[in-house]
């Protein structure tokens, strides 16, 4: 893999996006050597119902990133007119960054292991690899597992040692990588309780989406 040719992809609800979630972007660019990670928003979640509405989270997660060259925010799941699926947006971003571009689907470790509930999850390897961004000392023969994602994860992987050092080359799709990444102990549910309750969250959001939620009254 040529230095900083992957592409890194984000998704998530973001309701609303926190300091945890853009963390986790920027460690994943640097250990997997990313040319740039999108942050997609989920438009209509098929196994959430975000609080805040499609429009407002798309626009705190844009303002989150700011005008970062490598840090993106793509609104194509915000825009579909239905519910949003992992797979279609990953069939959508192979064919316009061709075949022999390395794909990452982000997820956390919690994510990871619900992935059996996704729709049609086993192609999801079809289209792009899977890191998992796992806080350091994550045991996952420990956590209860679907088999069929077990034989996954101890197969067709670069192993459950979190990468270190030097990235190694990849094919375009197909494996797992483990990230041993320090994760912000932040959740989206844990900034809406703070919120509600009338809490400081100055040092959990970026002060531009702070500033969003205040002044469109949001999560009140």
């Amino acid at each position: 893999m040529s230095k900083g040719s992957g592409v890194g992809i984000v998704g998530g609800t973001f309701d609303p996006i926190h300091a945890g979630h853009l963390a986790m972007a920027r460690e994943a660019q640097r250990q997997l050597d990313l040319e740039q990670v999108l942050l997609i928003p989920a438009g209509t979640p098929w196994q959430r119902n975000p609080e805040a509405p499609a429009k407002d989270r798309l626009a705190m997660a844009r303002l989150a990133v700011g005008c970062g060259d490598t840090i993106k925010v793509d609104d194509r799941e915000v825009r579909r007119n239905r519910p949003t699926y992992t797979l279609d947006t990953l069939q959508e971003l192979r064919a316009e960054w061709g075949a022999d571009r390395p794909l990452w689907l982000i997820l956390g470790a919690d994510a990871f292991l619900n992935l059996p509930t996704w729709y049609r999850w086993e192609e999801l390897f079809q289209y792009a690899h899977i890191a998992v961004a796992c806080r350091p000392g994550y045991d996952f023969q420990s956590k209860e597992m679907a088999p069929a994602l077990r034989e996954r994860l101890s197969g067709g992987n670069l192993g459950t040692d979190p990468i270190m050092g030097s990235v190694p080359k990849f094919p375009p799709n197909g494996t797992i990588a483990l990230l041993d990444i320090p994760l912000l102990d932040i959740s989206s549910t844990g900034v809406r309780n703070a919120l509600q309750h009338h809490q400081p969250v100055g040092d959990l959001l970026p002060a531009s989406v702070l500033d969003y939620i205040e002044s469109h009254q949001l999560y009140r």
